[in-house]
């Protein structure tokens, strides 16, 4: 079952999102357990991790902004859709990892097209594949099998599956060369990452990754990586799956 979070002060906003999630459920044979917060402070004391939220810009004591902060110091990936009544507030949504964006009152339409949106994304369809040079020859391997490419001892570069790890006899250029860049970020020249098993980002400049290894991202590429991380929801509601 999945969970979703709606966090907004105005209770009408609240009943009325409700009620669409539980008719998009119903027509859709979909179970889900919906949380609602009347304001920012209420979520972010909450213990539940959210498949989806909901999240109210305009709220007193916490408002969108600074709960969406909070919230992606312990989770990069959760979805946000941000739900405001004014337009201006766009640019910065997207810089806190918006899924959407969008303005009351609300729409069906709109919301329909959000809720189908979040659940494209959560298919896992794409069977891309790359070619790599092992000491054993070239192999194939899913795109998203990849964690990560590193190099170690003594400039050798290593990539990273879930639990295993390969020698390949290509340099890190090359490899990158051949990525999706809506799904690999090189953070420095001696790390490439997969974008969507970013855990979360310590002290600003170590990305903890869903393996839980830890890898350094470059001073300068800062502002670039949380631009990439929210263009990986930004590509998927553009049709582009990854």
């Amino acid at each position: 079952m999945l969970k979703i979070a709606i966090c907004d002060d105005n209770g009408d906003i609240i009943k009325e999102l409700t009620d669409f999630i539980n008719e998009y459920g119903r027509n859709n044979n979909l179970d889900f357990e919906i949380y609602a917060f009347n304001d920012g402070e209420e979520l972010l004391i909450s213990e539940q991790k959210f498949d989806l939220i909901f999240l109210d810009i305009e709220m007193k004591r916490i408002n969108g902004f600074e709960a969406a902060e909070h919230i992606r110091e312990n989770d990069m990936n959760v979805p946000i859709v941000y739900i405001t009544s004014h337009n201006g507030y766009f640019e910065r949504a997207f810089k806190v990892h918006a899924f959407e964006y969008i303005t009351k009152p609300l729409k069906q339409e709109r919301l329909l097209r959000v809720m189908n949106d979040f659940f494209a994304a959560k298919r896992d369809t794409n069977e891309a594949v790359i070619q790599v040079l092992t000491n054993d020859g070239f192999i194939s391997i899913k795109l998203n099998d990849i964690y990560s490419f590193n190099y170690e001892d003594k400039r050798k570069v290593y990539m990273y599956l879930e639990k295993e790890r390969l020698l390949l006899r290509e340099n890190m250029q090359d490899i990158y060369d051949k990525l999706d860049k809506t799904q690999f970020y090189m953070t420095r020249r001696d790390c490439i990452i997969n974008l969507r098993y970013v855990h979360t980002l310590r002290n600003d400049y170590v990305i903890v990754m869903k393996n839980e290894m830890l890898m350094p991202l470059a001073q300068k590429k800062k502002d670039e990586f949380m631009k990439k991380i929210s263009s990986v929801f930004i590509e998927k509601l553009k049709g582009q799956k990854i």
